[in-house]
C-alpha cells in the first residue's frame, strides 16, 4: 500500500479502543468533551514513564483552576478558523507517561469549561480535519470507537 508502518507494534495504535461510558457520549449529561485512547500502556520508547519537569514550566499556562502544557490554546491562527479541537496527554495520573491520548473538544465545550478541560495535560497538537468523524465518535452509544487503520495520510 505504500503506507509506512512501525516495526515495534507498541507503536501502533491499531485495534485499541477508546474509553466508553457516559462520560464520553455525547448526549448523556457527564458527557466530557474529551475521547481518550488507552493506547499499550507503557510508551515504546523507553520501559520509565518520561518526566522532565524543568522543560515543562518552559511551556506553562495558567487557566482558572490550574494549569496545562505545551501548546497554548488560543494563540494559534488553527484555533481561530477551526474547530478548537486539540490533541493532548495526561502528566498526572495513571496514564501519564504512557501511550495515552485525548481528543479534547475545547472550542465546542460550555464557556465556563474550555481550557479548564486541559488542565494537568500537555496540548500536543491541533485537529485540522475529521470534526464530523469525531462528532459520530461522540454519539455512538453501541461500543467504544475503535482505531482500524494507523499511519501516515498521503
Amino acid at each position: 500500500t505504500g503506507a509506512v508502518r512501525s516495526i515495534d507494534n507498541r507503536c501502533s495504535y491499531v485495534n485499541c479502543s477508546f474509553k466508553h461510558s457516559p462520560q464520553f457520549v455525547e448526549t448523556f449529561p457527564q458527557y466530557r468533551w474529551a475521547h481518550t485512547l488507552q493506547g499499550r500502556g507503557k510508551n515504546a520508547v523507553r520501559e520509565d514513564r518520561i518526566s522532565d519537569p524543568q522543560h515543562l514550566k518552559n511551556c506553562q499556562h495558567s487557566v482558572y483552576g490550574g494549569v496545562y502544557y505545551g501548546l497554548e490554546y488560543g494563540a494559534a491562527e488553527d484555533f481561530e478558523n477551526g474547530e478548537g479541537v486539540v490533541l493532548t496527554v495526561p502528566l498526572v495520573g495513571a496514564y501519564r507517561g504512557s501511550t495515552s491520548f485525548s481528543i479534547v473538544r475545547v472550542g465546542e465545550s460550555p464557556q465556563e469549561w474550555r481550557e479548564r478541560l486541559l488542565i494537568e495535560s500537555a496540548v500536543l497538537g491541533v485537529l485540522e480535519s475529521g470534526i464530523d468523524v469525531l462528532r459520530e465518535m461522540a454519539r455512538q452509544t453501541s461500543g467504544p470507537p475503535t482505531v482500524v487503520a494507523s499511519g501516515m495520510v498521503e
